[in-house]
């Protein structure tokens, strides 16, 4: 009976100690596992809060680099209005003509207006805008003197590249409505694209044409120049006793040109009154002496 009592206990030692190994392998299981959960979930943590930095860091450089572009393409219209008076008005004129054509320029508009004592050139110019600023440093060193300049710049960037955006915009819905033509399942429907096609092409020639006079603004600026010699500035003084007088001598030497001129045009007529003249003459004389 002892015996048996023994080894019961003993089994019941055995298990209970087997029990508690087992329950800790258990719990050193659940431990690694929670560990292991835990690293992940730290990991994913970590890579979530590091992606949003780096995305707003990518946002930033894009914004940069999409700054930097539309710095360097910027489009400008400069415009500008110059007067200058001048000593010996041809030769102020032949220097301007060759600043002009070294500078791959042109005349838009060209008009002169001369009276008694004064000329003047109306100019309108067109100046390559890469040339506009070494064009207008030759005009300042000439020896005429510079009696008003004003220099306009304006920004159109926004503008320009609207434009360029809608036709892009405007030619990828063209190219579907295109493309559907073939698709059209009856009269009615292939008219109505047919419509449409026609509407967004007058919209791109539109388009396009605004778009090349704004090329043509920013690729050559615009120069209203003014050329005028020295004694333009008598002809429009009203005070002063010595302008007054050479006004009034201008004007009588002028009359009498016209007069002689008028005197030439009608020598017939003078020619008739002579001879009617001499005629009534010899007839009076002929009847005193009856």
């Amino acid at each position: 009976m002892n015996k048996i009592t023994f080894l019961l206990a003993l089994l019941s030692l055995t298990g209970v100690l087997a029990c508690g190994q087992g329950s800790k392998e258990v719990s050193m299981e659940s431990s690694a596992d929670e560990a292991t959960a835990y690293d992940l979930k730290t990991v994913d943590a970590a890579a979530t809060t590091a992606m949003p930095l780096k995305s707003e860091a990518t946002e930033l450089e894009t914004e940069k680099l999409e700054a930097e572009k539309l710095n360097q393409g910027k489009k400008i219209i400069r415009t500008g209005n110059i007067s200058i008076e001048s000593k010996d008005l041809k030769k102020s004129k032949t220097a301007i003509d060759a600043l002009v054509k070294k500078a791959n320029g042109y005349y838009e508009q060209e008009s002169t207006t001369t009276g008694t004592t004064y000329t003047n050139y109306n100019l309108t110019l067109r100046i390559p805008s890469s040339q506009f600023d070494t064009f207008l440093e030759g005009i300042e060193k000439s020896n005429d003197k510079i009696t008003e300049k004003s220099i306009h710049a304006q920004d159109v960037s926004l503008e320009y590249y609207d434009l360029e955006s809608r036709i892009k915009s405007k030619r990828i819905y063209l190219a579907r409505y295109q493309n559907m033509v073939a698709n059209a399942k009856n009269v009615k429907e292939l008219l109505e694209i047919e419509e449409q096609i026609r509407q967004l092409q007058e919209e791109i020639e539109s388009t396009e044409s605004a778009l090349r006079a704004m090329k043509d603004q920013v690729s050559y600026s615009t120069l209203v120049l003014n050329l005028y010699n020295s004694d333009s500035i008598i002809a429009y003084s009203d005070s002063g006793f010595w302008l007054k007088t050479k006004e009034a001598f201008g004007f009588g030497w002028e009359l009498i040109e016209n007069i002689f001129i008028g005197a030439i045009g009608i020598w017939p007529i003078l020619l008739l009154l002579l001879g009617t003249f001499i005629g009534w003459r010899r007839y009076k004389k002929h009847k005193r002496t009856k």
